[in-house]
């Protein structure tokens, strides 16, 4: 069965969402921006103002862009980020459990990494480097870049192009953070976080299925050795 979509089938206000979505990502558009009118956007996209005026409320919906009532579409400061986030799923806290979350997202992830490494494209390389830049820049301001480190294995799991494992590996990756934070796990450190997930953005760039597996599967393990001696500690 296939289970992708006819790109010619797709509405129109939908390629207009994902072609400005894209722009965002690759910097061609920026933070506050203002966006031309109805007029001048469906003018320069050959398309119907009904069609942008429905990709414009989907944008907004998804709190992408803001529209002012004195007039004007603007991109929201936060745009790239729900652009590359995913809904959270409460789950309970349970040491356990975050220990076999890890175990799980190391065997899907190895091979997310290793079908990244065979099929991202261009831009997927550029969503998954944006997402390098935000975790160094939470680590200057002293945070620990663990919004980043989600919204990473997220553009990971998109570039692999399979619809089921992304959506494992994001329903995962959330139930994980959210479990380490309840149950006040610490972070480790940051900086080291950071270069492991430039190890494994190297390997897709370069695609080296083997490194990339293994690179994640190293990740999450430490993340397990992190995670049960907190746990042992607290007995």
């Amino acid at each position: 069965m296939n289970v992708f979509r006819n790109i010619r089938a797709m509405r129109v206000s939908d390629r207009i969402v994902s072609q400005i979505q894209d722009m965002i990502v690759e910097g061609k558009l920026s933070v506050g921006q203002k966006l031309p009118n109805e007029t001048e956007l469906s003018q320069q996209l050959g398309v119907s103002r009904t069609s942008v005026r429905e990709a414009l409320s989907i944008l907004e919906a998804k709190g992408v862009v803001e529209r002012h009532k004195n007039g004007g579409t603007f991109l929201c400061r936060c745009s790239l980020e729900k652009i590359l986030s995913v809904v959270d799923i409460p789950h309970k806290c349970d040491s356990e459990l975050f220990s076999d979350l890890e175990e799980a997202r190391a065997v899907i992830e190895s091979r997310i990494g290793e079908l990244a490494c065979q099929r991202a494209d261009r831009l997927d390389l550029e969503k998954i480097a944006k997402t390098l830049d935000m975790m160094q820049q939470s680590i200057i301001e002293g945070e620990s870049g663990l919004k980043a480190d989600l919204l990473f294995h997220q553009c990971l799991a998109m570039a692999a192009k399979n619809q089921v494992l992304a959506g494992l590996a994001q329903s995962l990756g959330t139930a994980s953070q959210e479990i380490a934070a309840g149950m006040g796990f610490p972070s480790g450190n940051p900086e080291k976080s950071l270069e492991e997930h430039r190890a494994i953005y190297e390997a897709i760039r370069k695609h080296d299925q083997k490194m990339c597996s293994a690179l994640l599967q190293n990740h999450f393990g430490c993340s397990r050795k992190l995670s049960r001696s907190h746990a042992a500690s607290e007995k």
